[in-house]
């Protein structure tokens, strides 16, 4: 039983990582943000909107939304949503 749920929680873990950008923000509007994308992916947007929801966690540079600022190099990693939601969803914001 331990080593089931060793495993649940390592795979937990690993799949959060999972879909997560990085870049640096482009543009604030009220609710959310334009990132512009570092990746080596072709078929990624290069500009992404990243919305927050009361239950999106800032670490590193900054505590809140609001402190958040153009300019800003910053890894996003989204809440797990079903695919009729269009748009990303900000689980954790890490600024550097």
């Amino acid at each position: 039983m331990r080593k089931l749920l060793g495993l649940v929680i390592m795979a937990s873990m690993l799949l959060t990582g999972c879909g997560s950008l990085q870049g640096t923000v482009l543009e604030m509007t009220e609710a959310s943000f334009i990132l512009e994308v570092e990746s080596d992916d072709s078929r990624q947007d290069p500009f992404q909107e990243i919305f927050m929801t009361d239950h999106t966690e800032f670490i590193g540079a900054v505590s809140s939304f609001e402190e958040l600022k153009v300019g800003d190099h910053v890894k996003v990693a989204p809440f797990d949503t079903t695919p009729d939601i269009p748009y990303f969803l900000a689980s954790r914001v890490t600024v550097e």
